[in-house]
């Protein structure tokens, strides 16, 4: 079991300067904190590489990753091995380690990390993937409002949660964490596509809150608009930003509020599957049939929520050990925005329903 660090503060084990909660490496000394934390982490992950478990050594490593600071040399080592034992698995070879691999064969060459794609290439795949998405919108929005107005929301939505996805990139970006672009999805929104593992629970937060902070930001600014312009479109906008935000902060990965509230507690992800569950339950006796998107959620959210909820080892790696008052600020954070956003969504909805009959809901 990998040990964890409560307290506040604690003496470096080498020259005992005080060191902080959070400091990986001893200002004075330049020893690393948790050397003892990394030797036990390292001795349990060479030990499933000799029994062949490939995937279960990767998953063993990442804790390491936590532990090491971004530009240490041993971090880089760790991340080719994760990549090599990742890649082994995904070939459906498995090989023991040590010397690397059976015997006389070659060792596998290490993945290097990921990088991000060059600006040429992901503006494009951006900017075409939007593209497709404002022809598929406007057709479907135009059947009911008329081909000028489904254009004018499409190229709004599309633009709302390319602001979304911004915020995401931006935070990205910060942690200097490799990504793909924003590809959009006619139907399913937008994704990017995390080519390289946070750091730990604060780091997946901060990636995860960016998204709906910066879309709400957005959308409110689309509502200031139509308390100026009074535009039916620019409020159905505004109403369709803090909804996209609204469900995005549901408690359950890969949504952002699930990303957030690993933060806090995995635990926070039954409230998420029981409020999935019921919305489901909820439109499939209203419609007569289930929601795609939900059972879709539900399907890539159930094997994260499955395998740290029942593994106490998983819950307690160095990943989600990010201190009290980070918790707290992410926990916050959290519960004031999701307010914020549901407030918004109801005042929208109000505000539709009296000026125009309900808008794009009615």
């Amino acid at each position: 079991m990998t040990a964890t660090v409560t307290t506040t503060t604690f003496p470096c084990q080498r020259c005992g300067m005080v060191l902080f909660h959070g400091n990986l490496v001893c200002p004075r000394c330049g020893a690393l904190v948790y050397a003892q934390q990394l030797n036990d982490i390292a001795a349990r992950a060479q030990h499933e590489e000799a029994a062949g478990n490939a995937l279960a050594a990767a998953m063993i490593w990442r804790d390491a990753l936590a532990l090491l600071p971004p530009a240490s040399q041993q971090y880089q080592s760790i991340a080719q091995r994760i990549g090599m034992l990742t890649s082994r698995f995904s070939a459906g070879v498995v090989h023991a380690a040590g010397a690397g691999g059976m015997p006389g064969e070659a060792p596998a060459a290490p993945k290097p990390i990921p990088k991000n794609d060059p600006l040429p290439v992901a503006i494009a795949k951006t900017l075409g993937s939007m593209l497709v998405s404002i022809a598929v919108y406007t057709y479907f929005f135009g059947q009911k409002r008329g081909f000028d107005s489904g254009l004018k929301f499409a190229v709004g939505f599309v633009l709302l949660m390319l602001v979304h996805e911004l915020g995401h990139s931006m935070a990205m970006r910060y942690f200097r964490l490799s990504a793909s672009p924003p590809i959009f999805i006619p139907f399913l929104g937008a994704v990017i596509n995390l080519r390289q593992m946070p750091r730990n629970a604060l780091e997946e937060a901060i990636v995860g809150i960016g998204g709906p902070v910066t879309g709400t930001i957005a959308a409110g600014i689309t509502y200031l608009l139509y308390l100026k312009t009074g535009s039916e479109i620019m409020l159905d906008l505004a109403l369709f930003g803090f909804l996209l935000n609204l469900f995005n902060m549901l408690p359950v990965p890969p949504l952002d509020g699930g990303r957030v509230t690993a933060a806090v507690s995995p635990w926070v992800w039954i409230i998420g599957l029981i409020l999935v569950v019921l919305y489901m339950g909820l439109g499939w006796f209203s419609t007569g049939r289930p929601s795609f998107i939900l059972v879709l959620l539900l399907i890539m959210a159930w094997p994260r929520v499955k395998r740290v909820l029942t593994s106490r080892e998983q819950r307690r790696t160095p990943y989600y050990d990010i201190g009290r008052s980070a918790k707290v600020l992410m926990g916050v954070s959290y519960v004031v925005l999701s307010g914020l956003l549901m407030v918004m969504f109801v005042l929208c909805q109000w505000e539709a329903a009296r000026r125009f009959g309900g808008g794009w809901f009615g």
